[in-house]
């Protein structure tokens, strides 16, 4: 590991979250929780018996999620031993502080699900192909893969990619898209991120203004003679590939 990922990744809570309060802290996961409840968990399979392993768990509030959900064979990898030792606090259990890529390589054919949620932007090009390829090795036959990151045809891309120092890759759309089959997935499916603001007026509000902003987006790319069919605008977006 490079020595600025050493640094950061050590005290990655504390210094990425900035949260301190222990009340604002667990009012922050347990707002994460709801917003994967409603973003991730409905693309799992039907079967609560899956084994799933949550790649870059960080606090584990998409365990949480999983668990809430009936999911009990969930397990959660992380560098950072400070989000681990919140994970614990926050009572995710069945969380392990490794190395994706190593821990991957000894755990070939073992998972029916793997998900990664804000994982891929960290690695370099090269460490995604080999991440992905690794994740397609660990994951059984018609297993599948779910992936969260920014999206840079998103307004304002550089709010949420360059909000953190450790991100290193960029992608869109169709580079995502591009990514996963490149590796050897198949079935792959982009999605907007989930967009949601828990205050019923605030988001009513935000609806409206969300609406005329992808508005003049598509306008502004039918001015330049694209085509917005194959362009999402949330700040996320979220891939579903599967193993043959």
């Amino acid at each position: 590991m490079t020595a600025y990922r050493n640094r950061l990744y050590n005290e990655y809570y504390s210094n990425h979250s900035g949260v301190t309060d222990p009340d604002l802290q667990l009012a922050h996961f347990e707002q994460q929780v709801r917003y994967f409840t409603r973003e991730i968990i409905p693309h799992l399979p039907a079967d609560k018996y899956v084994r799933i392993l949550d790649i870059g768990c960080g606090t584990g509030s998409l365990l949480m999620a999983m668990k809430r959900a009936g999911y009990s064979r969930a397990e959660g990898i992380d560098l950072s031993p400070e989000q681990l030792k919140m994970a614990l606090e926050f009572g995710v259990d069945k969380v392990t502080e490794a190395d994706a890529l190593k821990f991957l390589q000894d755990h070939t054919n073992e998972f029916d699900v793997i998900t990664g949620i804000d994982v891929l932007e960290h690695q370099t090009k090269n460490e995604a192909v080999e991440m992905l390829d690794l994740i397609k090795a660990s994951l059984k036959s018609g297993g599948s893969l779910i992936m969260r990151f920014p999206n840079m045809d998103a307004p304002m891309p550089s709010v949420f990619a360059h909000a953190d120092l450790t991100h290193e890759l960029f992608l869109n759309k169709s580079s995502a898209s591009q990514l996963f089959k490149s590796t050897g997935f198949s079935n792959v499916q982009v999605y907007p991120g989930l967009i949601y603001i828990e205050h019923p007026i605030k988001e009513l509000l935000r609806k409206a203004v969300w609406w005329k902003m992808k508005f003049l987006a598509k306008i502004s790319l039918f001015a330049s003679g694209r085509t917005w069919h194959d362009v999402e605008f949330s700040p996320n977006i979220v891939v579903l590939a599967q193993k043959d």
